[in-house]
């Protein structure tokens, strides 16, 4: 079920050799940022990462369904929290607006520290950015977030220019997400051109609702937004479907992203829900609790039907676990061999 390390060889030199082969490793992803001035590492360097492929791709997937027979063995690997990315925008931009922006935002979480692409778009396909309210429309991510304690956000964005393109923002934000208190968590990343803003929803022991939308009634494409999230309130709830971004003429709506975190509470009166609002075209204000229509589906339930505007809906949800693994048999190695007397790049002011 789970990937396997593919790195066992370089794990078995010694500790001296491991951390010389990681400074090597940083050296050669630090560059020189011109905003703030100084050399620093611009991807994911929070263990020793000689042998470690950063490009790899997380393969795991989705837990069992709920309905299913969960063995003990698989019971032990249920996760105590997940995140859920609710927006990425750019809060600042040296180009001004509006610009094309492309390149990946990604994450790395304790499961395996591969990466979980969020948003990855080539420069054939950027997206306009008008303003600074504008989100980067994500596409991921394909299965939950698991910290615990520490979760990595990893940014390659660059700007499309008419002459040359430039690098617009680069680096990692290293967010502490667990949390009893389920509030949303905010982050800046200040790089090269840019300041970009991270915006998160703790959950605490989860399960995954996999979303699909059906118009019923109606004439397609849908014309409007969908959000979902874990309660009534906007703060904790992400676009997935904004019509002005999206082409879609079948009866099925294309969400950009389909998979939420949902809390299971403790008490076994309460109810594991997932929380769908359907927003006209022109209601640009996605904070307003009462605006739109509200669609609550309680586990077992596996779809309801809604009338929004012009359009009958059905959506339809898939219940999953959400399982971690035991830890990679080099991942505390990696830990325990970083550097002890590495003074890294970007503590070196440069001017």
């Amino acid at each position: 079920m789970w990937d396997s390390d593919d790195d066992g060889e370089v794990m078995l030199k010694a500790r001296a050799e491991l951390e010389e082969l990681h400074i090597a490793c940083v050296e050669r992803i630090t560059e020189m940022d011109p905003k703030k001035k100084l050399l620093v590492p611009t991807r994911f360097c929070s263990f020793n990462i000689a042998g470690f492929d950063l490009d790899k791709e997380s393969k795991f997937g989705l837990g069992p369904p709920l309905d299913s027979n969960i063995t003990p063995e698989l019971g032990r690997y249920f996760a105590s929290s997940a995140v859920n990315v609710i927006s990425v925008k750019v809060i600042e931009s040296d180009r001004g607006y509006p610009i094309s922006v492309y390149g990946t935002v990604l994450a790395r979480d304790r499961i395996d520290y591969r990466c979980v692409y969020l948003f990855r778009r080539g420069r054939e396909d950027p997206q306009m950015i008008s303003s600074k309210d504008d989100m980067l429309t994500l596409t991921g991510p394909r299965r939950a977030l698991v910290p615990p304690v520490y979760i990595y956000f990893e940014f390659n964005l660059r700007v499309k220019g008419d002459a040359s393109d430039e690098d617009f923002s680069k680096g990692v934000i290293e967010l502490h997400v667990y949390r009893p208190n389920p509030k949303p968590i905010t982050d800046v990343l200040s790089s090269w051109l840019s300041r970009v803003e991270l915006v998160l929803a703790p959950v605490e022991g989860p399960v995954a609702a996999s979303l699909e939308v059906e118009i019923l009634k109606g004439a397609p494409p849908f014309i409007g937004k969908i959000c979902v999230g874990t309660s009534e309130n906007p703060e904790t709830q992400m676009i997935v479907y904004d019509s002005r971004g999206m082409k879609s003429g079948c009866s099925s709506v294309a969400l950009s992203r389909n998979l939420v975190a949902v809390p299971d509470p403790d008490d076994d009166e309460d109810e594991i829900v997932v929380h769908v609002r359907f927003l006209d075209d022109d209601d640009d204000d996605v904070d307003d609790e009462d605006a739109g229509t509200l669609v609550s589906i309680a586990y077992p339930a596996e779809e309801k039907v809604c009338s929004h505007g012009a359009w009958e809906l059905q959506v339809n949800v898939a219940w999953t676990a959400i399982l971690i693994k035991p830890r990679a048999k080099y991942i505390m190695k990696r830990g325990m061999s970083m550097p002890r007397a590495f003074t890294y790049p970007r503590y070196e002011p440069h001017f």
